[in-house]
């Protein structure tokens, strides 16, 4: 059986894969791209995969090029990463990236019947990857507002988790701090002993004009984030009861004022 090759049709169907999978792994581990080397690496990747072809007779041989010589080129080339766990995480998710486009592409031609409307699978493909990143960054988005809180009392520290909420804007006339909201539970021993102290803080939400919520003041918070550890002095923590927190992700909701104060 013999086959017709499009070498011009070959090229531009694989480097449009080929751009589409560097710039979908970069997106996914969150690092800028430069279009001119991810252009390049693209193109050594595709003119790589098609010498390989003309030249090798040895089908297995060529595979073992294209997977282990040329697609990591490629992928240095884009990235020019120096870490070794960084870059084969590069590597693994540009594979990713190549593995869902060619099975949109497959599926497409076998399904509609539409083998050779190729800018059309690849058009379709590109905007799932986008949506892809759409949606990975939002459940990021949503991990990345989650942190590690430390309390610091006079009774000792205390483990939690924190929410950071920009509609959370309640201060504290009496000290002039932003309020925190915190699951009342987790100062419960210490507020029945007497070793923290509640003064009455008025507030203003939907469904209640003139509210009065229960605060106090510990010794210390430090905020666990990655880049850096923040630390706040006396913080005002308002007491809540369960029901205000949507889930058991996290016992404080931080003040949206939090990283300016």
């Amino acid at each position: 059986m013999e086959y017709e090759l499009y070498a011009d049709i070959w090229f531009l169907t694989n480097f449009t894969m080929d751009v589409m999978a560097l710039w979908a792994a970069g997106k996914m581990m969150k690092q800028r791209v430069c279009l001119g080397w991810l252009l390049l690496g693209a193109f050594v990747g595709t003119v790589g995969s098609m010498c390989l072809f003309f030249f090798l007779s040895n089908y297995t041989w060529y595979q073992l090029g294209v997977h282990f010589l040329v697609n990591p080129l490629m992928v240095w080339i884009c990235y020019r990463s120096r870490k070794w766990k960084q870059f084969l995480g590069q590597w693994f998710l540009a594979y990713l990236s190549v593995i869902l486009l060619g099975g949109i592409l497959g599926w497409a031609a076998s399904a509609l019947g539409m083998a050779g409307n190729l800018w059309l699978f690849l058009a379709g493909a590109a905007g799932f990857l986008i949506l892809a990143e759409k949606v990975l960054g939002y459940f990021r988005r949503q991990k990345e507002t989650v942190c590690e809180l430390l309390l610091v009392t006079g009774e000792g520290n205390i483990a939690a988790k924190g929410f950071f909420d920009t509609g959370n804007l309640l201060m504290d006339p009496t000290v002039g701090k932003p309020v925190h909201i915190i699951k009342r539970e987790v100062l419960g021993k210490q507020i029945e002993s007497g070793a923290l102290l509640t003064r009455l803080v008025p507030f203003h939400s939907l469904g209640e004009e003139n509210g009065m919520l229960e605060v106090v003041t510990i010794e210390g918070m430090y905020i666990l984030k990655e880049e850096q550890p923040l630390y706040l002095d006396k913080p005002a923590l308002g007491l809540a009861k369960e029901k205000l927190f949507q889930d058991d992700r996290y016992d404080v909701i931080l003040n949206g004022r939090s990283i300016d104060n």
